[in-house]
């Protein structure tokens, strides 16, 4: 494209061109645009060549300058507004529209049509896997927080739980230490009713060795083997209470949160293991 821009150059300067026939003689103010704009576009600095080439055509049109403006935005990878300028020459009707360039105007939107698609479905790609993947991080944000509920839920629930052990196991150690506190009662009351009962055997047996007649003889002996017998039934009320007691009462202190006991399964089947919370 550059022979096409020197020629350009070349016609808008030359003092016989039809661009110099509209205008008279050419200002050097145009003048320094278009040399100004075939040096950054020597340079490779399309995208200013094109602004300063935009600077000259509006103060002295001409198609050439459209033309090489729409290469120098092609150059700058500026296809959109390229193509603008490019149908703006095809457009322009002018004795001085070069059939060539003209062709070559044609092409080139054909081409950069081409390529806008291409980036335009790569656009649409693109937005729509940038759609896709928010919507994936959306999910898997809004799964992860329901993680995160789920997790305190259940963490809850087991604080609860273990409060809940831990209560029952309080209350099972309150009930043994008072079931052995009455069993231990009962047993009090059955030895203190066995030495009451066997004292009385006792007196019983005395009067019955100082009876004289047999009826009293036979009384006082009813009355001792009675005796005997309710301080026998007591003591073994005593002595069954207080080995029960015993049993009963709880071999460890009260359970703390967090403690875990062994247990003795009944014979034949095992150990066991008995947390407390």
């Amino acid at each position: 494209m550059r022979l096409v821009f020197v020629l350009s150059l070349a016609l808008a300067l030359a003092p016989g061109s039809a661009l110099a026939q509209r205008g008279g003689t050419k200002s050097p103010n145009v003048q320094s645009l278009l040399k100004e704009g075939k040096r950054l576009y020597d340079a490779g600095k399309y995208r200013e060549a094109a602004e300063t080439l935009k600077q000259a055509h509006e103060q002295q049109p001409h198609p050439r300058l459209i033309y090489n403006i729409a290469v120098a935005l092609e150059y700058a990878g500026e296809p959109r507004e390229a193509m603008t300028w490019y149908r703006q020459y095809v457009t322009s009707s002018s004795d001085e529209t070069d059939p060539a360039l003209l062709k070559n105007s044609n092409r080139a939107i054909d081409r950069l049509r081409v390529q806008l698609d291409r980036e335009d479905q790569a656009q649409a790609v693109a937005d729509a896997d940038r759609k896709r993947l928010e919507a994936e991080a959306d999910a898997a944000r809004q799964q992860a927080e329901e993680e995160q509920q789920a997790a305190r839920r259940a963490e809850e629930d087991s604080q609860r739980q273990r409060q809940a052990e831990y209560d029952r196991a309080v209350k099972s150690y309150q009930r043994q230490r008072i079931g052995a506190f009455a069993v231990g009662g009962v047993a009090v009351l059955g030895v203190g009713a066995g030495v009451l009962f066997g004292m009385q055997a006792r007196d019983a047996r005395e009067q019955f060795d100082k009876a004289a007649t047999l009826e009293d003889k036979e009384t006082q002996a009813d009355s001792t083997r009675s005796k005997a017998l309710l301080a026998d039934i007591g003591f073994g009320v005593g002595i069954a209470g207080a080995i029960t007691a015993i049993i009963l009462y709880p071999k460890e202190g009260p359970p703390t949160q967090g403690e875990v006991r062994v247990t003795l399964a009944p014979r034949g089947v095992g150990a066991g293991m008995e947390v407390h919370f």
